[in-house]
């Protein structure tokens, strides 16, 4: 399983890289495949109820608004058509079709979430991307390696059996570590991006368990089988879709 996991990243990580430093129609089109699969391993865990056309419809419509440039009356328009769109469907589908509401979560967590890599990209640059996915990369590594060496106690073993506070411990070490390197490299302070990179490893670790919960309800162990060793998309970009929008969040902030 390890080998595997390394083989993937040793051939996905640079695809990703060379397109996040490209960016533009480059970073737009692999983001948009990327959240697409998503929608599509959303839509196979979630069984009877789902409606396929409706979160790529919706899904793919929020990422249009994305690209097209953000603002509140965009946003508005699409949240109130994607309701009423939803809204419709379940109307038409047969009793019980308003319980079918994870549908409309379905594009948030996925679509709306997952959108904040552009974002992120195109109004802030790529050195904060890389950031974010550095951040990452380093709080997973940190906390496989130090909860398979280290884990005595469960972290929340009603959601995710095999981590460990230890394990979560050594994943927000591992991003503090990396928010220093990181800025020692492009000569920022190295408190203030430690301080964002343990507020991302957090992020980074709690999108991690919303995604095992997700598939927990949904008794399935990976989301898909695209990426081996890895599961499937949202298994290996469960932690970024809370790391980009918080990271989002901090730089127009605290920026």
């Amino acid at each position: 399983m390890l080998g595997q996991r390394v083989l993937t990243a040793v051939i996905g990580i640079p695809i990703l890289l060379a397109a996040l430093y490209f960016g533009g129609a480059v970073w737009r089109v692999l983001v948009a495949v990327i959240i697409m699969i998503g929608l599509g391993e959303f839509a196979s865990m979630s069984g009877p109820g789902l409606y396929f056309d409706y979160l790529m419809v919706s899904g793919l419509s929020l990422l249009a608004i994305t690209y097209s440039g953000v603002d509140g009356t965009k946003l508005l328009l699409w949240l109130a058509l994607q309701l009423i769109y939803y809204l419709l469907r379940a109307s038409f589908s047969g009793m019980h079709g308003f319980a079918s509401s994870f549908n409309i979560m379905g594009v948030l967590y996925v679509a709306l979430l997952y959108s904040f890599l552009i974002l992120v990209r195109e109004q802030l640059g790529m050195g904060w991307t890389l950031f974010g996915f550095v951040i990452t990369w380093a709080t997973d590594t940190g906390a496989y390696f130090g909860g398979t060496k280290y884990g005595q106690r469960k972290l929340c073993p009603q959601i995710s059996p095999n981590k460990s506070v230890e394990g979560a411990l050594f994943g927000i070490l591992g991003g503090a570590v990396a928010g220093v390197i990181f800025a020692l490299a492009v000569n920022q302070s190295p408190i203030r991006l430690a301080l964002f990179a343990v507020v991302l490893s957090l992020c980074a670790q709690l999108g991690d368990l919303v995604e095992s919960a997700l598939k927990r309800e949904r008794a399935v162990k990976d989301s898909g089988s695209i990426l081996p060793g890895h599961g499937g998309i949202l298994d290996r970009f469960d932690s970024l879709a809370f790391v980009f929008p918080v990271l989002f969040a901090l730089l127009k902030l605290f920026g």
